[in-house]
């Protein structure tokens, strides 16, 4: 793909109109990507035009951004050179400080932020190139920042296949940097509605329990897999669920770890 098509591209998947954004810009950036029709200084000029994206005025762009990301750690192989940490720190700091959570919103459609952050979260752990438990952390730093809205378009099963991804890429992997937040949100829990966020938090455990239980998707082959400790993780789960559904989970069903 030549330069100019590259950089008009990437200017375009800021663009209000989801028709030039979602179908076009990134449509055609993704494809190039995973077709190898990028040169490597094209896909090292992406992602830094991406990170600086992340601090875009309009939140659809911000997104955008972040799963250009996502295909770009998918993607990376050693022809590229070392992925470049800065790039990862400038997704992990954005995501978690976003505040438009909305999924599809007229007139620019999907903004969806929270659902492409998760992804380009959830790929970094699959690949392999962030450290686990940091991803997990701000997993569980996105879940428990205070908000006002609850997720309505699959965000929690998004941020729940994110959580997977990052199982698949570290078979050792416990969850306690991600449970343990949301277990001292739920302990300040008062009677009264339930707070946005203790909401997403559950909603996400719940997708991520029922996942574990199945065989799930490889994010990077495409092929059914299981999670060898999916049973004990399972049990830290419930675990930290117990508290806010009593009359559902038994106060025996294990401890986070």
């Amino acid at each position: 793909m030549d330069t100019a098509t590259v950089e008009r591209l990437a200017e375009d998947l800021a663009s209000e109109d989801p028709a030039i954004r979602d179908e076009r810009a990134y449509g055609q950036l993704a494809s190039a990507l995973s077709d190898g029709s990028l040169s490597r200084d094209q896909r090292h000029w992406l992602g830094e035009q991406m990170v600086e994206r992340l601090s875009h005025s309009a939140s659809h762009a911000r997104s955008f951004a972040a799963l250009i990301l996502a295909v770009l750690a998918s993607t990376w192989s050693s022809e590229d050179g070392p992925w470049p940490d800065r790039w990862t720190d400038a997704v992990l700091t954005w995501w978690p400080a976003e505040q438009d959570l909305r999924g599809y919103a007229e007139p620019v459609g999907w903004v969806h932020a929270v659902a492409h952050g998760a992804d380009a979260v959830g790929t970094l752990g699959a690949v392999g190139l962030a450290p686990t438990g940091r991803l997990l952390a701000i997993i569980g730093e996105r879940l428990t920042a205070p908000t006002d809205f609850v997720w309505r378009d699959q965000e929690d099963d998004r941020v729940a296949a994110a959580v997977v991804a990052i199982l698949l890429g570290d078979g050792s992997a416990g969850l306690q940097p991600l449970l343990a937040p949301i277990a001292a949100m739920f302990a300040t829990g008062q009677p009264g509605p339930v707070p946005p966020a203790a909401s997403n938090s559950m909603h996400t455990l719940r997708s991520l329990y029922v996942a574990l239980g199945n065989t799930v998707v490889h994010p990077e082959t495409g092929e059914p897999v299981a999670i060898s400790h999916a049973a004990e993780l399972q049990r830290h789960i419930a675990a930290t669920l117990q508290p806010t559904t009593p009359w559902l989970f038994s106060a025996a069903v294990g401890s986070v770890g």
